[in-house]
């Protein structure tokens, strides 16, 4: 009886086409800032408690935040920043990055506090995403202003490729399987 060796390696293929597949799909998160919400002021948060909006500064504020409790996100790092325009990102503008750090207004006649806010998202992988036109936290309810993207480095593996490796490996185990049983 002739053994078909190519069904469990393409049963192998899919299931790794799948989990990467799957993965594609991500949503960028909203980061809560421990004790403060959705955002943080823009005024005295930046260097040397400076208000500047370019990418040193944004740069140090997430550091900040990020630093504020342990978690297992990537490390950013401030080389290969971009700034953006708009809120709105196509298909493909976000890959790369880690995160976006996005700046608002006050909101009408200045409601809440001087300079508005800076909001945290982690982009989980996401190639494209629409963030709010108007900030969602406590100091920033206006406007969106600019958007900075920041690239991490990973400080655990990607689920997706490490899935689609353990497929193809499973695969390789069980055809050597069925080889060393037939001899």
């Amino acid at each position: 009886m002739k053994k078909n060796y190519f069904k469990p390696l393409l049963s192998g293929i899919c299931l790794a086409v799948i989990m990467v597949a799957g993965s594609a799909s991500a949503i960028p998160t909203p980061y809560e800032i421990p004790g403060f919400g959705q955002d943080m002021a823009k005024n005295g948060t930046g260097i040397s408690g400076g208000n500047g909006n370019d990418d040193a500064n944004n740069f140090f504020r997430l550091q900040t935040v990020l630093a504020s409790y342990v978690n297992n996100l990537p490390t950013p790092v401030l080389a290969g920043a971009l700034d953006l325009g708009s809120n709105v990102v196509p298909t493909g503008g976000l890959l790369g990055y880690d995160y976006a750090v996005l700046h608002y207004g006050t909101g009408r006649n200045g409601i809440t506090g001087v300079g508005g806010g800076v909001e945290f998202f982690y982009l989980n992988g996401a190639a494209d995403f629409t963030f709010p036109a108007d900030g969602t936290g406590l100091n920033g309810i206006g406007g969106f202003s600019s958007l900075t993207l920041i690239k991490g480095t990973p400080q655990v593996p990607d689920g997706g490729s490490t899935i689609a490796l353990l497929g193809f490996a499973l695969t390789g185990v069980g055809l050597l399987r069925r080889k060393i049983l037939k001899a």
